[in-house]
C-alpha cells in the first residue's frame, strides 16, 4: 500500500511541475521587432533577404601590401646627412613612409645581419630595421626586421645600405611576414 501512495504522490508531483513549467507567460513586456509593413522603423522579417543597420567595421584597404620594392630608388625619396649617423634613414615624402636601418656604431662597409629588436644591436655585424608607414598600411603601421642582412658600401662621403627580400614583422599584431626590397644611404 505504501508503494502505490508513493508511486501517486510521484506521479501527482511530477505533473504538477510540468504543468507549472509550461504555463502560459505573460510577454506583454518583451522587446519584440517591428517591421516597416507593420508600421515600425526597420528590421527586414525576411531571413533570406538580410538587411544591415549601423556601420560596420572593415579593414579592406589595411595590409593590402605584403612587401615593398625599390625603397629609396628614384622617384621622392630623400635622405639625412651622414656625418656620425647610427642610422640610415631615407623618407618619401609623396607617401610619409620612412625607412631606417641602425646600427650600434656609424657604419662601415661590410655585410651587417639584421635583428629583430634594436636591443639586440650590440656588437659588432649587426643592424635594425624599421618601415614606418608603409604603402598600403593604414597611418602608423610600423615592420620590423626579423632576418636577413644588408650590405653597406662607401664611397667618398656617401654611405649607401642594399637590402632584397628582408623578412618583416608588423609591430602589435600577429600579421604575416612581408619584405622590403631596396636601399637607404645618405651624402
Amino acid at each position: 500500500m505504501k508503494k502505490l501512495i508513493l508511486s501517486t504522490l510521484s506521479v501527482f508531483v511530477l505533473g504538477s511541475l510540468i504543468f507549472i513549467s509550461c504555463k502560459s507567460k505573460n510577454d506583454s513586456s518583451a522587446i519584440t521587432p517591428t517591421y516597416k509593413e507593420e508600421g515600425g522603423t526597420g528590421g527586414n522579417p525576411s531571413i533570406t533577404n538580410v538587411t544591415t543597420t549601423g556601420t560596420v567595421a572593415t579593414t579592406a584597404t589595411a595590409y593590402q601590401n605584403s612587401s615593398m620594392s625599390n625603397v629609396g630608388l628614384g622617384g621622392t625619396w630623400s635622405s639625412v646627412g651622414c656625418s656620425g649617423q647610427t642610422c640610415l634613414t631615407v623618407n618619401n615624402t609623396s607617401t610619409g613612409t620612412s625607412i631606417s636601418i641602425c646600427f650600434s656604431a656609424p657604419p662601415t662597409a661590410g655585410t651587417y645581419a639584421l635583428v629583430s629588436s634594436s636591443a639586440a644591436l650590440s656588437g659588432g655585424g649587426k643592424a635594425f630595421m624599421t618601415v614606418t608607414n608603409p604603402t598600403g598600411q593604414p597611418t602608423g603601421t610600423t615592420w620590423y626586421s626579423a632576418a636577413g642582412s644588408v650590405v653597406v658600401t662607401i664611397s667618398g662621403s656617401s654611405i649607401t645600405g642594399t637590402f632584397s627580400n628582408i623578412a618583416c614583422l608588423q609591430s602589435g599584431s600577429a600579421f604575416p611576414t612581408v619584405t622590403v626590397s631596396g636601399q637607404v644611404g645618405c651624402l
